[in-house]
């Protein structure tokens, strides 16, 4: 199986498991929607009697790469909004095989 095919694979699974999602970018005009497969996380106390959620999100490349924004890659100033609620994006991983992107991990809170 070359890297090709194992990102064809990987943006088939989102595509058949996740559900849309949008993804935002301050310095673009437009959001890009997408689907992500969100996987188990959990709360994190941030002082008081606050908690928020932090979970994962895996993300395909094909939306990204037919979008009009100039860099490709989600990054850490970006933002999701998954079930209609704005979350902040604290951390990317690319994965992927011989150097190609199959999938980004988005670690998540909000």
């Amino acid at each position: 199986m070359t890297a090709s095919d194992t990102a064809r694979n990987a943006a088939r699974l989102i595509a058949r498991h996740g559900e849309t999602m949008v993804l935002k970018r301050a310095s673009e005009a437009t959001a890009v929607v997408l689907k992500g497969k969100r996987l188990v996380g959990s709360t994190v106390d941030v002082g008081g009697s606050a908690v928020q959620q932090e979970f994962r999100i895996r993300i395909g490349t094909t939306e990204l790469a037919a979008s009009p924004w100039a860099s490709k890659a989600p990054g850490r100033h970006d933002s999701i909004i998954v079930d209609g609620r704005e979350r902040s994006i604290l951390d990317v991983r690319p994965l992927g095989d011989a150097g190609t992107v199959a999938l980004y991990e988005l670690l998540v809170a909000g």
